[in-house]
């Protein structure tokens, strides 16, 4: 399993959303307000900017599917578009139920 992260401009994230509910089966996701800057160039200032944090974990074999339409949905091709990260994850457990690992993320 993976957890993918992604950082994504607040006015795009409902494009976001919406290319990931059409998948077959869409994948739970958690989203956050956050705010932050990212590497900031010598001549320019860094500067807090809002943007969306979408969370959420997939079996290996969705994390190509899933990048893909974060990146297809979320890109405006200017700077400051976002981020996406992807870390493994070791265990998962179904606090009600006690299922484990995969069984928690179906």
């Amino acid at each position: 399993m993976k957890e993918i992260k992604a950082f994504i401009r607040t006015n795009m994230i409902d494009y976001v959303i919406d290319g990931l509910e059409a998948l077959p089966e869409p994948p739970g996701i958690t989203l956050s307000d956050v705010r932050g800057w990212g590497h900031v160039k010598a001549e320019a200032e860094a500067r807090l900017t809002n943007r969306i944090k979408l969370e959420t974990v997939v079996p290996d074999e969705r994390v190509a599917e899933i990048i893909n339409v974060i990146i297809q949905k979320g890109k405006t091709g200017n700077s400051g578009d976002g981020k996406i990260f992807v870390s493994d994850v070791d265990k998962a457990i179904r606090i009600r139920t006690g299922e484990i690992d995969e069984d928690v993320i179906r």
